[in-house]
């Protein structure tokens, strides 16, 4: 079957194919990403990730791609009254702040939601790209709560894994066009005053990501086709591990609140 807007994020297509979000869930958690692929498990919806969704739809949707989002999460985005949250209300006035921003625009003009399929060591990638100029560029739209890393020891880029969605998207365009683009994120916050920031992922910083992607892939693509078992995370802030634990043990009192995961 052919990949297409309407049937991108199926469960047919996410099963025949690996994206970068497929990838990153097997980082976090073998189990939890399986169960999402089997449709035994579904990430509970985030207002971030709504509210990240709007934005985008914002500035690279299409007049009807918009009118269809904003009349399916209508009562997420609207008050009775017909006002909108101030949430809402904020990322509307951020998108205004974006369009005023002459050279985040001209990285926001290529084709929009651009779908491509490749391979990455020999396992089958699909990408869809926020903003894709033949021959030029490729962007990714962000709308995050800060430009601050959560981890002191990884950068905002790295911690969220934009560099490895950067690799892929290079990697899969250049196996389509035989030119390998420049990767560049537009990002807005979603603080009060807005920070706005246009930044490229070096060469070095996508090889390096590659590397990983290719050195992990082929174990992930095994758990898809059923060759092994997938290994649980027990990390506290995995909510499928938390809501499928059984309890087998009591566990030291020292260790309460400390990772659960034991490395061999």
């Amino acid at each position: 079957m052919k990949i297409t807007q309407k049937n991108y994020y199926s469960s047919e297509m996410n099963k025949q194919y690996m994206s970068v979000s497929q990838f990153k869930d097997f980082c976090k958690c073998e189990a939890m990403a399986m169960a999402k692929i089997n449709g035994t498990y579904q990430q509970p919806k985030s207002r971030a990730l709504l509210l990240g969704s709007l934005f985008d739809e914002l500035l690279t949707g299409t007049e009807k791609s918009q009118s269809v989002f904003i009349e399916e999460n209508k009562q997420e985005l609207f008050k009775k009254n017909g006002e909108p949250y101030a949430d809402v209300a904020q990322a509307y006035e951020t998108v205004e702040k974006v369009k005023q921003q002459p050279l985040m625009m001209k990285y926001l003009s290529g084709q929009t939601q651009k779908i491509m399929t490749g391979e990455i060591a020999g396992v089958p990638f699909k990408i869809k790209i926020d903003s894709y100029k033949a021959g030029k560029f490729l962007c990714d739209l962000k709308y995050m709560a800060s430009l601050r890393s959560p981890n002191l020891f990884d950068s905002m880029v790295k911690y969220w894994g934009y560099d490895i969605q950067g690799a892929v998207y290079q990697e899969i365009v250049y196996q389509n066009t035989n030119k390998r683009l420049p990767f560049f994120l537009c990002i807005a916050t979603k603080e009060t005053i807005p920070h706005l920031e246009l930044c490229e992922i070096k060469q070095y910083d996508l090889d390096e990501a590659l590397s990983n992607v290719e050195k992990k892939v082929q174990r992930f693509q095994a758990l898809k086709n059923g060759e092994i078992e997938p290994e649980r995370c027990e990390e506290y802030d995995c909510l499928y591990c938390t809501a499928t634990r059984i309890i087998t043990e009591a566990i030291d009192s020292n260790m309460l609140g400390m990772t659960r995961k034991i490395e061999d």
